[in-house]
């Protein structure tokens, strides 16, 4: 499939991201956004804060546009009174509408988890040389993300600093796994776009740019902070996963849960996780067999669809595979998501 999740929404999201601003009587998240300075990047980085409400903000919706449906949330509430679990929340491919995983962040937030989600800067066609950094650069954005909460006198009164879990999807999937303690090998990296079975999603847009793995300098790859934090991982379709070191796999000592969606001969290859059940000492490996990776984006709209056939985009983007509906899927996955986080930190 020659396309990068970094430019699945693009020309949608220039075409018809819109805020969705309405009133709304769902029960709802609370909502924030912060900036958080990593020393990673030359300028700071927008991090959008869900959490149990308290009192007051503004009843909106986040994330909402003619193609998916937004996040009914209570922007700028209160915090509920009380300690949260902080969940450190990645998801690669949706630089250009960062709110498409409110869906997971919001239901997370509503049954007593405080969710941090750091966007990285957009990157365009031709950024692919500044996109190489990225799986080292993600990582860090949320190590900072956390030493930032934890340093706010506001925000970490709410948190259980002993139960910090990490929750990715694509790209954001191997920064979950860095986070646990895996470690890319620069070998197995500037390798993985050769040859006909290229393991890279985004090996098509780097040739497209003339981008030259090889060349690839490696010295932050391992400079990440936060894995002595982290309790949990839970990676949904990890991008680089035939890209870390077998050693540093096998020293991961948390739980680490990897979830596919599809069936083995859906899942692309650069998604197929599989092998990290054996490679990962406390590893379990779920499929969602009636999932694409287009699962884990927003729920459409009724015309999503059609409005994305009709200006030459990727229709599929609302298409999941079976029988049931997205929002089935999604409910899925967040009954899978929270067991394994409320498992590991009762256990704490």
């Amino acid at each position: 499939m020659k396309f990068s999740y970094l430019f699945v929404l693009v020309s949608i999201m220039s075409l018809l991201f819109t805020a969705c601003v309405q009133p709304v009587s769902a029960p709802a998240a609370g909502f924030r956004t912060i900036e958080v300075t990593t020393p990673e990047r030359d300028a700071p980085i927008s991090v959008s804060l869900w959490y149990p409400p308290g009192t007051g903000g503004s009843q909106t919706v986040i994330g909402g546009n003619q193609v998916f449906q937004g996040v009914p949330v209570r922007q700028d509430a209160a915090i509920a009174d009380g300690e949260f679990p902080l969940i450190l929340l990645a998801h690669g491919g949706l630089r250009a509408a960062p709110q498409l995983s409110g869906w997971l962040a919001a239901e997370l937030a509503m049954r007593g988890f405080m969710v941090a989600e750091p966007h990285p800067p957009q990157l365009g066609p031709a950024d692919a040389q500044a996109a190489l950094a990225e799986p080292w650069l993600r990582p860090a954005d949320l190590a900072a993300t956390w030493e930032a909460l934890a340093g706010d006198a506001v925000v970490s009164a709410h948190l259980q600093k002993d139960n910090v879990g990490a929750v990715g999807f694509l790209l954001g999937g191997a920064s979950a796994l860095t986070l646990a303690g895996a470690e890319l090998d620069p070998a197995r990296y500037a390798t993985m776009c050769d040859g006909d079975a290229a393991g890279g999603m985004d090996c098509f847009w780097f040739a497209e740019g003339g981008v030259d793995l090889h060349a690839v300098d490696f010295i932050h790859m391992a400079d990440v902070t936060v894995k002595n934090k982290v309790k949990v991982a839970i990676a949904v379709d990890p991008e680089l996963s035939t890209v870390f070191t077998p050693t540093s796999l096998g020293n991961i000592a948390i739980p680490v849960a990897i979830i596919n969606l599809g069936q083995p001969e859906t899942i692309l290859p650069g998604l197929n996780a599989a092998s990290l059940e054996g490679l990962i000492p406390r590893a379990t490996y779920e499929t969602v067999p009636d999932a694409t990776q287009f699962s884990a984006f927003s729920e459409c709209t009724a015309k999503g669809a059609l409005i994305l056939q009709e200006e030459g985009d990727n229709a599929a983007l609302c298409t999941d595979e079976g029988t049931r509906s997205r929002a089935d899927i999604h409910r899925q996955l967040v009954e899978m998501i929270v067991s394994r986080f409320i498992q590991t930190f009762a256990s704490n």
